[in-house]
């Protein structure tokens, strides 16, 4: 008779890496990458059976999109988690931890529970669940998922004509499309995303217009920055049916007065960080306010930025919070299938 509790985690899409875990013992997949890549799909689907061919599983979970690949392949009877929950679960998962926490999850997508596309948030997790206390302004995503690719699109949907002049390798009449797109709400999805925040300070200041690769603006806007720079930007914080809500659109423009000035790109790149790492700070201190929590996770594929992650962590100790963040398993989208796992299995069985 079995004893322990099965669950077979899909994980997620970009970054797949899927788990079987067997009471506390725990499969990993191996790391298979994008799943729009028919070959990895290929592998994630032959994997899935090996792992599965003399096992069935008590529990099958996986995104909360509806369109992930690994999604449609479990879908049947499987249990979805909201992909900025499994983050910070993973973080609770690896460091055991018994009591809620503040949860900054922070990377470039994720479906909400709302509809729109998350990926700057802060959640209050505990055993029963999450709750989104905070999160970036909603901003559109002009094309789509297009923005990715061309982050400059980003710029003109936070500055909107203030931003024309500073996208230099882009054709005047896509730049008024684009504008005309924002104005008209013609395929411009709602985003949270802080990942689309540096997408679009990467391309603002002329580094990254238009990205090859997944996370090329990020990248080489935090090898631009100029360390010992302590200054920020100015941003905005408000609070809407029990909610903060975080407006990134100073920031901008106070990158853009600098620019403007032709300060050093190094010095703007920095205080473009360190304005995410105090936003970060002063938001986690009006949660802990409000709920008396002193325990921190933070998680998601923005926190692979060593400047970010070290400006912040240094911040949030000195402000007398535990922080925790994930060292068993990647702090990227690797860990969505162990937060998937200790979502579920807190469920019982199917």
């Amino acid at each position: 008779m079995k004893s322990s509790l099965i669950v077979l985690a899909a994980g997620a899409d970009i970054k797949n890496r899927f788990l079987l875990a067997e009471g506390r013992n725990l499969r990993f997949g191996p790391d298979i990458g994008d799943l729009s890549n028919a070959s990895n799909y290929e592998l994630f689907k032959k994997e899935i059976r090996r792992a599965t061919k003399n096992i069935r599983p008590d529990i099958i979970t996986c995104d909360l999109h509806p369109g992930y690949f690994s999604t449609k392949f479990v879908k049947e009877n499987s249990r979805p988690v909201q992909h900025h929950h499994a983050h910070i679960a993973s973080v609770i998962e690896e460091h055991d931890l018994k009591n809620p926490v503040i949860g900054v999850a922070f990377d470039g997508t994720g479906l909400g529970t709302d509809g729109n596309i998350w990926g700057g948030e802060f959640l209050v997790v505990s055993r029963r669940g999450f709750n989104r206390l905070a999160h970036f302004k909603y901003i559109k995503m002009p094309g789509g998922d297009k923005v990715a690719g061309e982050p400059w699109r980003m710029v003109l949907s936070i500055l909107g004509r203030r931003g024309i002049p500073f996208i230099k390798s882009v054709k005047k009449e896509d730049k008024e499309l684009i504008l005309s797109i924002c104005a008209k709400n013609i395929n411009s999805p709602l985003t949270s995303s802080s990942g689309r925040l540096f997408d679009a300070a990467a391309a603002l200041l002329g580094i990254c217009e238009k990205a090859r690769h997944e996370a090329e603006g990020p990248v080489k806007l935090e090898a631009m920055c100029k360390n010992g720079v302590e200054e920020d930007y100015e941003f905005g914080i408000s609070k809407d049916d029990g909610r903060y809500i975080i407006d990134a659109e100073p920031l901008f423009l106070g990158m853009v007065e600098d620019m403007k000035k032709r300060k050093d790109k190094k010095v703007i790149a920095a205080k473009f960080h360190n304005s995410i790492a105090r936003i970060i700070v002063k938001t986690v201190k009006r949660l802990s306010k409000d709920t008396g929590i002193k325990d921190i996770a933070l998680s998601g594929g923005v926190f692979q930025n060593r400047f970010l992650r070290t400006k912040t962590i240094e911040k949030l100790l000195s402000s007398k919070f535990n922080v925790f963040i994930n060292n068993k398993t990647p702090v990227n989208d690797f860990n969505i299938s162990l937060g998937q796992f200790h979502v579920s299995r807190r469920t019982g069985k199917n």
